[in-house]
């Protein structure tokens, strides 16, 4: 007779309710950005939102994608990387397909080359994750990586060809995230139970950055910031297209010594407001936690929804509503990220946001 040995499982690891939560506010910002994008420039107040939105949105969700990275290549890891390069793949082809019968396009040369519209997200992730792990053998990561995002502007050959230009800007969000995790940087109690005092500084700076936009209801007419917030240009080209004013530097030194400053001060704001929103951002659970948990399902999702309101003039007829407008556009972008964010859309749509890559490896 032989005795069974009961082998004790291994303790599920809960999810911790403030990063869901943070991705759900992050994510919504991302789809009202696009909704109101193409009217941003109607009005003083969009063109402050959505400069507002962008200053900060996409590198605290570079940051928390870094929160939850390995700087390893185990199995496990290079599964999720190939999982998230064949969602890509999979989306460049549905892309692809959109744009044929909306359009009547087939694709170019610069198919795969250049990721379609918010597909750059995918390719600069699988490029940090693919980085990181190099990255984490240096003495000093975060530095190595805040001097490759000021340095990649110098080059006009780094741009939107496999998302280089923003995969480099944002690296050092992506490595602050994983550095947070691995050193336990925001473990203690002054900001997972974070003061009234604490929270109310955050909420200041937001605030403060907010009104700095409302005092300058002429900024469009001076500085398109907003091209400077896509991170997609050198600098030599984001001085053409965007001047500060009369600033318009031309010597190679003026424009890269002028280009990494302004990048360096944007930064540094996307910084802190990224710091400012974690610590305003709810811990307890809610409605909002378990929809934060399907964030990229609402990314790729949405991308076709806010195409078909684009070139069906419905944002312009909405931009249109005078001052309902773009309180209305906020609202729809709201509702598209909350049922996006359902269950029921999550199970429908999880071989192309999720595919099974099973078939691609050889069993541990």
């Amino acid at each position: 007779m032989t005795a069974s040995i009961a082998v004790p499982r291994a303790p599920q690891k809960t999810r911790v309710a403030l990063w869901d939560n943070a991705r759900f506010v992050l994510i919504a910002l991302v789809v009202i950005g696009h909704v109101i994008s193409t009217v941003r420039t109607d009005t003083a107040l969009g063109f402050g939102l959505y400069a507002y939105i962008y200053l900060f949105h996409m590198p605290a969700m570079i940051m928390l994608s870094g929160l939850f990275s390995r700087a390893e290549t185990s199995p496990k890891a290079v599964r999720s990387t190939v999982q998230l390069l064949l969602t890509w793949l999979v989306w460049e082809a549905l892309w692809a397909v959109i744009r044929f019968f909306a359009e009547g396009k087939l694709p170019g040369s610069g198919f795969l080359i250049n990721p379609a519209w918010t597909l750059w997200f995918l390719v600069s992730l699988v490029t940090m994750r693919i980085l990181l792990p190099y990255l984490a053998r240096m003495r000093h990561p975060l530095l190595v990586s805040i001097v490759l995002a000021l340095a990649g502007g110098l080059s006009p050959v780094i741009g939107t060809e496999f998302s280089a230009a923003r995969t480099l800007v944002f690296l050092p969000f992506f490595v602050a995230g994983w550095l947070i995790r691995d050193r336990g940087w925001l473990d203690g109690a002054w900001f997972t139970r974070p003061s009234r005092r604490f929270r109310a500084a955050a909420w200041g700076v937001l605030v403060a950055i907010a009104l700095a936009f409302a005092a300058a209801p002429r900024l469009q007419e001076v500085w398109r910031i907003d091209r400077w917030l896509t991170w997609r240009d050198d600098y030599f080209r984001v001085f053409e297209r965007a001047p500060i004013g009369d600033w318009h530097p031309e010597s190679w030194g003026a424009v890269a010594a002028g280009g990494i400053a302004v990048s360096a001060v944007l930064l540094c704001l996307a910084a802190l407001m990224t710091f400012a929103v974690l610590v305003v951002v709810p811990r307890g659970r809610g409605a909002a936690t378990v929809w934060g948990s399907r964030t990229l399902y609402v990314y790729l999702l949405h991308g076709p929804i806010v195409y078909f309101l684009r070139s069906s003039g419905t944002i312009e007829v909405i931009s249109d509503w005078g001052p309902l407008g773009l309180p209305t556009l906020i609202i729809l972008g709201l509702v598209i990220t909350v049922i996006l964010s359902t269950a029921p859309v999550a199970r429908v749509f999880r071989p192309i946001i999720e595919p099974r890559t099973d078939w691609l490896f050889t069993r541990d």
